[in-house]
């Protein structure tokens, strides 16, 4: 690939400028704040475009840094090249709100399809991570990024198998990865709530425990213990004999009572009867009467006569009432002895009922006892199924380690299927570096991370423990090494922008005297002139572009 025209509408601080670079090199020279790097992102943005970016990393994207502050809408530029000797046009427009590309091959006027890869196609199938990280070098950015070890890595792959690009190893690890991680979370779920389970069934198997010791404790206190706890179901029993013999002494006492008041006054009526009969006696032998006395005697005797009356009536109701009594005491003694036979009965039903109550409570406690038992032996069943993994678990299980194993395998597989393709790279590199370096380093390689190594006698070294100007001719060798790989079919433009500025004199002629030789066509931005007048001064054919303010 050969670019042929530059036609910048409007892009950061360029406007309306059109460029005609040569085949070979081509000098951009200017002083600082001219351009150079704008000119630099603006190839790179035809060739791949530009994303706006949303958010927080929009601030600062390339899409802002380069967008014209007059004109915004007109936001384009045109890119003229060719290949395999066709010429083409691409035009875009990176206005967000009105993005456009258009590439048409000028031959025959056929518009081809950006969308569905015919740019890529021609661009030989190289993305934009890949062409940053090789024949793309930004001002004091030498290093390549870390997403080129999985670059390397594909590309060393998909080479050793046939070179169809269809293996992507950093893609099929982050794949395995992710999937191990999905599969290690669920896993982790699952286990959890397994926990949690446990816990719960632990806690149950507690307070079932504590509930079989109360009930054994209620078994052994007994009934009693149990009435006393739940509630009082007999009653406390009066005593009959003794209420009976309570209410026999008053009856008694009032009968006695009575029988006392009127046996009183019936001898007080027959004592008064005999004292006048006695004063009557005496009157008549030692006086002689009065006229009425006849009457007072006869009012006398029926008084005597009426007080002995009651007296002997009142005697005999007394035998009569001591009969009376005894009848009394025996039928209270007969009923009293019905009575206590009738509470015995009573006393030997009640318990009856008190100890069929017992032994409904006793047979109660032990089936309440039996249930609790058989939920605990359940709860431990369910216990030790809980403490084994379950079939889920063993499935997340089995698919973590499966994908551990995949990954471990696609490493071995990738290590040893691109040991020739990564063999032929370093030579290539360490030839290059070689001509850098005048012969100083000849070995540079790759270590399993993809970080470059060099030797220097018997000892490995890498980039950081050199100097600058060293480690950016590494990178620099390794970059168009690898480059160099992945463009066998269609070559691309070389845009390097102020990357010998750590060279020194004898480093930046080797570096011009084999850019020289390339075929590629190369882009030197520069603020200095020394690399012209290198160039000049070797015979170095070259294009010069110059940039002003």
């Amino acid at each position: 690939m050969k670019i042929t025209e530059i036609q910048i509408k409007n892009f950061g601080k360029l406007h309306n400028i059109n460029i005609r670079p040569l085949p070979g090199i081509n000098v951009i020279y200017g002083e600082n704040e001219t351009g150079k790097s704008t000119l630099q992102q603006f190839i790179r943005g035809m060739l791949f475009g530009i994303e706006k970016q949303r958010g927080r990393a929009g601030k600062n994207d390339s899409y802002q840094q380069y967008e014209p502050w007059n004109s915004n809408s007109y936001y384009a530029g045109g890119l003229r090249f060719t290949v395999d000797g066709k010429p083409f046009l691409l035009e875009r427009n990176f206005y967000h709100k009105e993005k456009s590309v258009k590439l048409v091959n000028e031959k025959d006027l056929e518009e081809l399809s950006v969308e569905h890869g015919d740019l890529e196609m021609l661009l030989g199938g190289m993305s934009k991570e890949t062409y940053e990280n090789t024949f793309c070098i930004s001002q004091a950015c030498v290093e390549t990024k870390k997403e080129f070890a999985d670059v390397l890595q594909n590309y060393f792959v998909n080479a050793s198998l046939g070179g169809d690009g269809g293996v992507n190893l950093s893609g099929a690890r982050r794949r395995l990865k992710e999937g191990q991680k999905a599969a290690d979370q669920k896993y982790r779920e699952k286990v959890q709530e397994r926990k949690e389970e446990e816990e719960r069934l632990l806690l149950e198997e507690k307070l079932l425990k504590k509930d079989i010791e109360q009930l054994k404790k209620q078994q052994k206190d007994g009934y009693k213990s149990f009435l006393e706890k739940n509630q009082n179901l007999i009653p406390p029993e009066p005593d009959i004999n003794q209420m009976a013999e309570y209410l026999r002494n008053i009856r008694q006492q009032r009968e006695q009572q009575k029988y006392d008041r009127r046996f009183g006054i019936s001898l007080f009526f027959m004592t008064v009867g005999l004292l006048l009969g006695i004063w009557n006696c005496a009157a008549h032998l030692f006086s002689n009467p009065a006229p009425g006395w006849i009457g007072l005697e006869v009012f006398t005797v029926i008084l005597c006569l009426v007080g002995i009356g009651g007296v002997y009536y009142w005697h005999r109701r007394s035998k009569q009432l001591k009969i009376l009594r005894r009848k009394q005491e025996e039928e209270t003694k007969e009923l009293m002895q019905y009575t206590s036979r009738e509470r015995e009965q009573q006393r030997y039903k009640e318990q009856q009922e008190k100890q069929a109550r017992q032994r409904a409570v006793e047979e109660m406690l032990q089936i309440q006892l039996l249930e609790k038992q058989a939920e605990l032996m359940n709860l431990r069943e369910e216990l030790e199924e809980c403490r084994v993994l379950t079939p889920e678990e063993l499935e997340y299980e089995h698919q973590v380690r499966a994908y551990e194993l995949a990954y471990h395998t696609l490493e071995q597989l990738s290590q040893e299927a691109y040991q020739d393709t990564r063999a032929q790279m370093e030579q290539e590199i360490s030839r290059i570096l070689s001509e850098l370096t005048n012969g100083k380093y000849t070995k540079i390689g790759l270590d399993a991370q993809m970080n470059l190594v060099t030797t220097e006698g018997k000892r490995r070294l890498h980039p950081w423990q050199l100097s600058q100007g060293t480690m950016e001719q590494m990178y620099m060798a390794l970059r168009m090494g690898a480059g160099g790989f992945f463009t066998r079919e269609e070559s691309m433009p070389i845009l390097l922008d102020e990357v010998f500025v750590s060279f020194d004199e004898k480093r930046l002629e080797g570096a011009l005297q084999w850019l020289g030789k390339q075929k590629q066509q190369i882009f030197l931005f520069t603020c200095q002139k020394r690399e012209m007048e290198i160039l000049e001064r070797n015979g170095i054919p070259f294009g010069k572009i110059m940039l002003s303010r």
